[in-house]
């Protein structure tokens, strides 16, 4: 049907709302009666109205209710019509009166304040004597406080419980939701940003926690908490270790056998914050760390000497540059740090260093004598000397000339380098003499210089099941097979030094042990994967991962989380838990 509206001239007409009307209302129909307990002049306003209803002194007449009166929707609630019905539901949600289906005809005439609602359905009238809504319950409805969300507490293991009052932890203004919230994302290399998408998306809020409030708990909680827990469990680690020794060598002292090596936050030699952490090799528990850093944000940006409020500043200020070392010199720093205070802190002296081909760390604690007359021994790691082959035949490649060049077709593929790589590993892993690794690593040489014409096999091993395909045929009386690389004699030139130079007499004793890194690089995992190196990241920041890395890396995911939690807790809260504990106890027995 067509509506008829008012518009001024010249202006464009506007569009009807999309309502359908089964009838049109009567004009001649006259507005019903007020009460006599109903006053004249009707309240605009829900707070007019909450004031007269508190009082006593008003009783809403419902005919003539007006809209603006009535209560608005909780925040964050929106309206959603029930069994395509109208309802009118009080703000506590605890009273819902439907709305009764009109019953009347389309030519029935309606009241003044009738209206019609349009849902899926054929629209229905609704009138204020079909609600019969009385004037105690209109004012209970208008006057209610609006329910107390009901809020969760999450449980140690893992479940919830509603309190109407508040999921605060004991002890602290902050929710404990919200700390653990802190805690999963912080342990997965995530940050505030990402806890922010994640509650968006599970549409619990789009803004989460503030950034501020994120670095607070981490300041204020998470790191103290973790380090906490990271002294206790290499404690543990150390008294371990010492069970270890004394069960392998009843003449044990102090001296021990440890994995060194030394990791940056960031990638490339520039790095601002650096990880240093010894392991002990036998047991591959962490005993110490530490975290070099030679840059502190606030100090750049921060008020500088001279200033009128550098002194107030200063004392108020936390410092994160505990270094001036720069970035290459951070693993010697740390290991300086480390060793020195084994004795001290564990009655332990870590003598024998597994680490990989640096010298410079081994060579400082020589110089530096931190066990007095005790001598320092080394010993590389067969991983980090088995690649040394390739880095340094990749290098012969890229220096070599133009005129004769040492790469491609009968030269030094890349696939030919990974084959040598892997023979010399595989030689340093063969025996546990000295001589017979040195003999295995020349006739590596000899063997892929060999041609048809000047065939070298005499180093090769021996007898019909000799890797040397010449030296088997040989033993089976068999022709000798054809030669398969055939490489040029400047390149054979050019191959031989390297070979001389890593089957040196004092770099195979080092690695004679057949001891690896493997720990350490495992333990730098966890601690990147929980602060990844392509975010940015402060030294407090660092120190909890690694933190919480070394718990892990000792005692498991489990215990670590438990000991952190254990460690945050007050001591006041301990020990209430604990008297209760003790009270239950003697109860039940």
């Amino acid at each position: 049907m067509k509506f008829a509206t008012k518009h001024r001239s010249g202006s464009r007409k506007r569009k009807p709302p999309n309502i359908r009307k089964t009838s049109r209302p009567s004009r001649n129909v006259p507005a019903p009666e007020p009460a006599s307990d109903t006053v004249d002049v009707l309240p605009n306003t829900p707070q007019a109205v909450t004031a007269l209803c508190s009082s006593g002194d008003y009783t809403p007449n419902v005919d003539a209710f007006s809209d603006a009166c009535l209560p608005a929707a909780p925040r964050g609630c929106a309206a959603t019509p029930a069994d395509s019905t109208a309802a009118v539901t009080e703000v506590n949600s605890e009273s819902v009166v439907p709305a009764p289906t009109s019953t009347g005809t389309e030519n029935e005439p309606c009241s003044r304040n009738s209206r019609t609602i349009q849902v899926h359905q054929e629209p229905q009238f609704i009138s204020s004597e079909e609600l019969n809504v009385t004037a105690a319950t209109v004012r209970e409805s208008v006057c209610s406080v609006p329910a107390t969300e009901r809020k969760f507490r999450l449980t140690a293991d893992g479940g919830s419980s509603a309190a109407a009052d508040s999921n605060e932890e004991e002890g602290s203004r902050a929710f404990e939701v919200n700390l653990r919230s802190v805690q999963a994302i912080k342990s997965t290399g995530k940050g505030a940003t990402a806890l922010t998408d994640f509650w968006s998306v599970m549409n619990v809020s789009y803004r989460g926690l503030h950034q501020k409030t994120f670095q607070g708990h981490l300041k204020a909680k998470f790191g103290p908490a973790a380090n906490k827990s990271a002294t206790n469990v290499c404690a543990d680690a150390a008294e371990a270790v010492k069970g270890v020794y004394a069960d392998m060598d009843p003449t044990y002292t102090k001296n021990i056998t440890v994995i060194y090596d030394g990791t940056w936050m960031t990638r490339g030699h520039s790095s601002h914050i650096g990880v240093g952490a010894v392991i002990e090799f036998y047991s591959g528990l962490e005993l110490d760390f530490v975290v070099p850093s030679n840059y502190c944000h606030g100090c750049t940006l921060g008020p500088k000497p001279g200033d009128s409020n550098y002194n107030e500043w200063r004392q108020t200020h936390q410092c994160q540059k505990n270094t001036d070392v720069k970035s290459g010199k951070m693993e010697v720093e740390a290991a300086l740090v480390l060793f020195r205070r084994s004795l001290e802190k564990y009655d332990l002296c870590y003598t024998t260093i597994v680490c990989n081909g640096d010298c410079r760390t081994y060579w400082t604690l020589c110089e530096d004598r931190t066990y007095g007359f005790i001598q320092f021994t080394k010993e590389d790691c067969v991983n980090h000397a088995e690649k040394r082959m390739g880095t340094n035949l990749r290098s012969v490649v890229a220096k070599s000339d133009r005129d004769q060049p040492l790469g491609g077709r009968g030269c030094l593929t890349q696939d030919l380098i990974k084959r040598l790589t892997s023979y010399y590993g595989q030689a340093l892993r063969g025996s546990d003499n000295v001589q017979d690794m040195q003999r295995a690593v020349m006739a590596t040489f000899h063997h892929i210089t060999s041609t048809d014409e000047e065939p070298h096999h005499e180093l090769c091993p021996a007898g019909p099941t000799s890797w040397c395909r010449h030296r088997a045929a040989e033993a089976k009386d068999e022709p000798q097979p054809a030669h398969k690389y055939k490489l040029k004699p400047h390149v054979a030139a050019a191959m031989l030094p390297v070979f001389k130079r890593l089957s040196e007499p004092q770099l195979l004793e080092r690695c004679k042990g057949k001891k690896t890194q493997n720990a350490s690089e495992s333990l730098h995992s966890v601690i990147w994967s929980i602060m990844p190196k392509d975010k940015h990241a402060s030294l407090i920041a660092v120190e909890t991962a690694v933190s919480e890395a070394v718990c892990r890396f000792n005692s498991g995911t489990l215990r670590a989380l438990q000991d952190m939690d254990k460690a945050a807790e007050k001591d006041a809260l301990r020990k209430k838990r604990a008297q209760k504990a003790h009270e239950d106890k003697e109860n039940k027995s």
